[in-house]
């Protein structure tokens, strides 16, 4: 048999699925050829490689390239390059390699298929980066070394802006671009790196160079830029974007942020301020113990020493009840205070809510009449409620509310108003009848 048709035979074996069959003749058939002949024909290098990886073998490509003296370099054709890369991935994919090895291994292969500039390569170019962001994931605690060394063997001018998409339950959800998520994880891994300058510049020109962003990316963007300037030592153009961020997405850890920025700065009111708004926000107590520290601390600026002490208090209770670790900072805070004091948690959490809702504003009650209702279903009513006879409000009232079957037209009833992020508003009826 000639080495062309022991090529021909595994070619046509592989082309009809017989992946395994392939390999059997590979491996009976290899000792009637020179080392040498095999490692220069293109056609067997690649249908094996490709054999390989479809019977789930890709784990001893390594092995097969090392027997056969074939390295991966600039001289490696297309064929053999294009399925070596899809065995790297799937490597990546099955936990072949770890962190270490995937740095070690990846970066010239990929420098190879880039220069190929062809689309099926940046196809597995693309595989290969969101595989390994993936495991970056995967950690209990990311490592941002390795995400920032992963994402440094990419070349981002050739990465994708397209956007794939899915449906689930009837909507579309498109996903971030390989772009974007390149972008993404290097400016956070840059910011948890604490390389601050470098996180601004390529958070910066993500802003620049990306149209459509994805999971609020644009904003994520922003607050790195906002923090890299504080940490860069530039505090009030940080809090001038944290305010801007603040008014498109009101979370309570960028309320936070501004707080912490305004205590730098010694402007104890307008930290305090932030921090109010923040604790009454919307989120889990147990996250927010940097932020109740943070109060704790403004609390003792302003000589409150007793509630900064609740607060420091239920920081460590809230730890303790966590088996989490208890900071020598907020140690030296409780034992400078000189307050023994014991509370039980659930207690000093109820004094401290009461204490925190004083703060906030004021709801208005307003009175009106139902005007209009456009639908009475089984899923509630909705219509309009005129007030003062000159505004009219639009009201949404679920079927569950205990006093649906009193909402009829002409009935006078008290509601508050909501506003919404648009501009919009909308009635909350509270209750039927007059104030």
């Amino acid at each position: 048999m000639t080495l062309y048709e022991f090529s021909k035979q595994i070619s046509n074996l592989k082309k009809q699925q017989k992946f395994t069959q392939a390999l059997n003749i590979f491996k009976e058939g290899k000792h009637y050829f020179q080392i040498e002949e095999i490692k220069n024909n293109k056609w067997i290098v690649s249908d094996i490689i490709t054999c390989l990886r479809k019977t789930n073998k890709s784990r001893f490509i390594d092995k097969f390239l090392q027997d056969f003296n074939i390295t991966i370099n600039e001289n490696t054709e297309e064929l053999i390059l294009n399925a070596y890369g899809w065995c790297l991935y799937d490597n990546i994919k099955n936990k072949v390699y770890n962190k270490y090895q995937i740095l070690q291994i990846l970066q010239k292969p990929l420098f190879l298929l880039s220069k190929l500039n062809t689309s099926f390569s940046y196809t597995i170019i693309s595989n290969i980066f969101r595989e390994g962001l993936k495991l970056a994931k995967e950690y209990k605690n990311q490592d941002f070394k390795f995400t920032n060394d992963f994402c440094n063997l990419f070349n981002k001018n050739i990465l994708s802006l397209e956007c794939s998409s899915f449906e689930i339950r009837g909507k579309i959800i498109e996903l971030a671009s390989d772009k974007e998520k390149w972008y993404s994880e290097k400016s956070k891994a840059l910011f948890e790196l604490k390389k601050f300058k470098e996180c601004f510049e390529i958070s910066k020109e993500a802003l620049e160079k990306i149209d459509k962003f994805h999971n609020n990316n644009d904003l994520w963007f922003t607050r790195r830029i906002a923090l890299s300037k504080k940490e860069l030592g530039n505090i009030e153009e940080a809090i001038k974007d944290l305010e801007t961020i603040y008014r498109k997405k009101r979370d309570w850890f960028i309320q936070k942020e501004i707080s912490e920025l305004y205590f730098e700065k010694n402007d104890i009111d307008n930290a305090f301020k932030n921090a109010i708004l923040a604790i009454n926000n919307k989120g889990k107590l147990e996250f927010k113990i940097g932020l109740i520290f943070l109060l704790g601390k403004i609390l003792k600026m302003k000589d409150e020493v007793n509630l900064a002490y609740q607060h420091f208090l239920l920081v460590k209770k809230i730890r303790e009840e966590n088996q989490w670790k208890i900071p020598d900072e907020l140690k030296n805070e409780l034992n400078n205070l000189k307050i023994n004091k014991e509370y039980k948690t659930k207690q000093l959490i109820k004094n401290l809510r009461s204490y925190w809702t004083t703060f906030l504003p004021k709801k208005e009650i307003k009175q009106g009449k139902i005007k209009k209702i456009l639908n009475d279903n089984e899923r509630g009513k909705n219509g309009f409620i005129s007030y003062n006879n000159d505004k009219e409000y639009y009201f949404v009232i679920p079927s569950h509310i205990n006093f649906i079957d009193k909402i009829k037209e002409n009935i006078e009833v008290l509601f508050e108003v909501i506003q919404f992020k648009d501009g919009k508003e909308m009635a909350k009826i509270i209750k039927v009848g007059n104030i």
